[in-house]
């Protein structure tokens, strides 16, 4: 069984990359090379966004029969067991309680994914997997949503075939059927949300002028780390970290991106929105660009979180996330720049590895 994580988020600059391509491609030519037509009008497309949250990626996948029928708690690097020993318990106990406490929410879930399906008269299904973010005090207290009392809070839901096709359901039918569900059996409260349940935002985005919407991105994201709407409608107002745009269009397939505010980006570029990559002068300050606080205490923390300490042991791992999540993130910048990976990642795992190594002390 094959885990299937949480998929990555773009940048808006990918985004609008992959529409151009997609908006101006006629066809191959007889070497078999793409052929672009420039003079093609870009679409207008409809963004709805949610309010993106600092915690950790934690998932069920529901195998729906077979020998194998089940439920499977997981995060975005292995499946987890709530009786592991070796590597950090199952992410702050995540597991156990999935298949202890909460597997009467689990259960509901399952059911309220289901019926979600049927809505959408979707047949052969043979898993669904509910992906959410558990935040708490325990697993990261920088933001507002971090210092309230822990929750999972469900960011998408996947139904996939026989086949491996993909359909995202919509969360807000889950979540419709799951409300239904636990008033009918009379439940009170849970530490399962819905993002969708909160204040949700809207933009247009004309990609034939995609910088027109910069100022509105830009502002709506400074206003949600300025003060998180989804921490202020449970009580308490305090840092956010930013938004996460979905395509509304179903025709152009899952097409994401997220904005960051200052304190959460992934370079030190001064624009917060980019529609191309940035051209950097040098492999120095490329590396400078990526290497971020936020990016290197990413991956700190998620060391941290799958083996419960970072020791001098777990180097290489820190080495290979930073590098994965550069080149995964700023390879159109390396290009751009005129730069190749080979040229930039001894420089990264030295830069890196000297942020570490005072840490690694504390620990």
């Amino acid at each position: 069984m094959n885990l299937r994580s949480f998929p990555s988020i773009d940048q808006f600059r990918h985004v609008v990359a992959d529409v151009d391509h997609r908006a101006t491609y006629v066809g191959q030519d007889s070497d078999d090379n793409p052929i672009y037509d420039l003079s093609r009008p870009r679409p207008q497309l409809q963004f709805r966004g949610t309010t993106k949250l600092h915690g950790s990626n934690l998932g069920i996948r529901y195998e729906l029969h077979g020998a194998n029928a089940g439920n499977y708690p997981q995060s975005r690097e292995r499946f987890l067991l709530p009786d592991e020993q070796e590597k950090y318990a199952d992410n702050f106990g995540f597991a156990g309680w999935a298949q202890g406490e909460g597997a009467l929410e689990i259960a509901q879930l399952r059911s309220a994914a289901l019926a979600a399906v049927e809505e959408l008269g979707l047949t052969d299904i043979v898993t669904v997997h509910v992906y959410g973010e558990l935040c708490g005090p325990r697993v990261n207290s920088k933001t507002a949503i971090g210092q309230l009392p822990e929750r999972w809070m469900l960011l998408r839901a996947l139904a996939t075939n026989s086949a491996e096709d993909e359909h995202w359901l919509p969360l807000e039918r889950v979540s419709h059927h799951w409300a239904r569900i636990r008033e009918e059996a009379g439940a009170g409260k849970s530490k399962v949300s819905f993002v969708t349940d909160f204040h949700l935002f809207h933009i247009t985005v004309d990609f034939n002028d995609p910088a027109a919407s910069l100022e509105l991105l830009e502002r709506l994201t400074l206003e949600v780390e300025a003060c998180c709407p989804i921490a202020r409608a449970l009580g308490l107002e305090g840092l956010g970290e930013g938004i996460v745009w979905s395509c509304t269009d179903p025709s152009w397939g899952r097409l994401d991106f997220k904005t960051k505010g200052k304190k959460h980006k992934g370079t030190r570029s001064i624009k917060l929105v980019e529609i191309t990559p940035e051209v950097l002068a040098s492999r120095q300050e490329f590396v400078d660009a990526v290497l971020t606080d936020s990016r290197l205490e990413q991956g700190f923390d998620l060391i941290r979180v799958n083996h419960g300490k970072v020791t001098e042991d777990h180097i290489g791992i820190f080495l290979k996330w930073v590098g994965t999540d550069v080149m995964k993130e700023e390879a159109d910048t390396l290009q751009t720049s005129g730069l190749e990976r080979k040229d930039v990642m001894g420089l990264v795992n030295r830069q890196a590895k000297a942020w570490l190594t005072p840490r690694l002390a504390q620990f």
